[in-house]
Formats: structure tokens, sequence, C-alpha cells
């Protein structure tokens, strides 16, 4: 039997919480493992686009690995779809493409605004998806949920704002231009993404992942071949094919195929608003993590954000669930309040 589609998915069954659970778990282990690799200056002794092209290169590994072992096993519900039409893989390299220039556009951007403006600015995506989801998907969000979002990217923005150091925000006109790409290709991405894979939702999510993470290598290699390209505006050694690649950072391949993988299961069954929402709750318990291992402390400030984050996440999850939207005013007009009159 098929998976249902996210609209009526269950969030609390025991199956769904795992799942979320775990995403929950990947993306809040996400910057730590960062930091984990970074020198005691902060930068990176190795090339972060090898990085990103193994992980995405293991991630195509294990999808056509489990396809392979279903095949051998004969599993009907698996064979069926491993035949598939030329438009059925070209659709998964819209995706593909739009997060290249999505992390291509980021350097670009950084160059007309500090990382500051740009980490506050990239929780406008939040509500973005939202927009996206009722345009593309036909999404039917009604005023809790919409509530729900909203307080969501207040949150993230507050939390960034609490943590603003002084030389402030600073951005110009192309900066914000480019910014407004950059945020339509990361909401674009996951509700494109999200659209494909639900289509058909009794094709196995591996086989649809194998063909999705083709065009991430594809994409992820170009972007590692460019990154050692020499360019003008270049100063110092020439950036490494691989650079000090150590234990670490195989580990962090390892990590972000996995967490790759868990995101592809929340995309497929609850969807990319779901998605935003494991995203922005992860914030919270990354500053855990912080406090607990890397001598970080956490402000007054902060707290509050977390606050509004989870009461965001409760109203999502819980009261929009059941919510009944308000009767509309007598004599305005509707078929239901002419019935009454």
């Amino acid at each position: 039997m098929a998976p249902k589609p996210a609209e009526t998915t269950n969030y609390f069954t025991c199956e769904a919480m795992m799942f979320i659970a775990a995403a929950l778990f990947f993306n809040t282990l996400t910057a730590p493992v960062v930091k984990l690799t970074q020198n005691e200056q902060g930068g990176y002794d190795y090339n972060k686009f090898c990085v990103y092209f193994f992980a995405e290169f293991f991630k195509l590994a294990a999808a056509v690995v489990w396809c392979y072992r279903a095949w051998a096993a004969n599993d009907p519900a698996v064979v069926k779809h491993l035949v598939f039409e030329k438009t059925d893989f070209m659709q998964y390299a819209v995706p593909g493409f739009v997060f290249f220039a999505q992390n291509n556009l980021s350097f670009l951007a950084l160059q007309h605004m500090n990382s500051s403006a740009f980490q506050l600015l990239m929780n406008t995506r939040i509500v973005s998806v939202a927009v996206l989801a009722v345009l593309v998907l036909n999404k039917k969000l009604h005023a809790l949920e919409w509530t729900s979002i909203t307080l969501l990217m207040v949150g993230a923005m507050q939390y960034q704002l609490s943590g603003c150091g002084g030389d402030g925000y600073k951005i110009d006109g192309q900066g914000l231009v480019v910014m407004a790409v950059i945020v339509a290709c990361a909401a674009g991405g996951n509700v494109y993404t999200q659209k494909v894979m639900q289509k058909k939702m009794d094709q196995p999510l591996m086989v649809q992942n194998a063909m999705l993470y083709v065009w991430g290598v594809i994409f992820n290699l170009v972007n590692w071949m460019l990154s050692v390209v020499p360019s003008a505006e270049q100063h110092g050694a020439p950036t490494p094919l691989f650079g000090a690649v150590g234990g670490i950072q195989i580990f962090s391949m390892v990590f972000y195929a996995i967490y790759g993988l868990s995101i592809s299961v929340i995309l497929k069954r609850f969807g990319a608003i779901t998605r935003t929402f494991i995203n922005t709750a992860a914030i919270c318990f990354t500053a855990l993590i912080d406090v607990a291992f890397f001598g970080a402390s956490i402000s007054v400030l902060e707290l509050t954000t977390f606050g509004v984050i989870m009461l965001a996440v409760y109203l999502h999850t819980v009261l929009s669930k059941n919510y009944i939207p308000p009767p509309p005013p007598p004599g305005d007009g509707s078929p239901a309040a002419d019935a009454k009159v």
C-alpha cells in the first residue's frame, strides 16, 4: 500500500514520529558536525565541495544498492518501477539545478552583504515555502496554519537578531535581488521535489532518490571541479582538490548522506512545510548542543525565540488539526449566511 500524501498524514503515529525525530536529530547535529571539521581559525583545511560531492555520491550508492537488492529479490512493487520514462528521469534535474544555483548564488550574495544579513533574509524562505505550496500544490492553509508559519519565521528571525554582532546588518540593492532569487530557489526546490515525489506515491522512494541523486552527483561534481579553477579574485594558495581530508571529514560525508536520505522521507510523506518546521525547530536543539559541548551561552532574548518557535510548532502540529473556521458573519452575502436569514 502506498504511503499517504502529507495532507492526510497523522504526525502522531509511531512511524511518523520516528521519521520526524530522525530528521530533527540529523538536522540538529548538522551545525556541530560542520564545527568539528573546521580548523582553529574557523576555516577549512579541506575542499568543502569535495565533501558535498561524496555525500551526494553516498546517497546515490545507497539508493542504487537498495534498488538492486529489491530487483534481485524480484519484488514486484519495485521491479515495475525500475523501467521509467525519460521525462520521469529528467524532471529530477530541476531540483538538482535549483539547489546548484542556490549554492553558487550564495557566494555572490555574500559579496553584497555580511553573513548576519544573509542568515536573517534566508528565513523568509519559511513563508515562501507556504506560499508556493498553495500556488504549486494547491494546498489549503487555514488561518491558524498561516499564523503558525508566520510565528515560525518571526522566531527564526528573532534568533538571528539576538546574535547580531557589532557590525550590524549590511546589504545593498543588488544583494537584495540575489537574495530574492536564492529564497525562491530554496523554497521552490523543496516544493517541486515534493510535487514530483508525491505525484507517484506508489513509486518507491529509493527509486525516486536514485533518479534525484544522479543529478545531485552531476551538479556537485561540476561545483567541485570549478572550485579548484583559479580566479582573478583568488588570493593565496590555490584551492586543493581534496585538502586535509581525514576521519572527521569522511564521517561528515556519511552524516550528510544519512541526513539527506532522512529529508527525502520527510518531503515525500509530509511535505516541504513540515521540513521547514523541522529545520527551524532544530535551532533550539543545536543551541543546547553548543552550550553543552562548545562553551556557548544562551541569553534571555534567545530563550524567548525558542518559546516562539515551539509555540509555532505546537500551533501547526496540534491546534491546527482541530481548527474549525469561524462561520461567516450574517448578511455577508454568502450562501451559508443567506440560509440562516
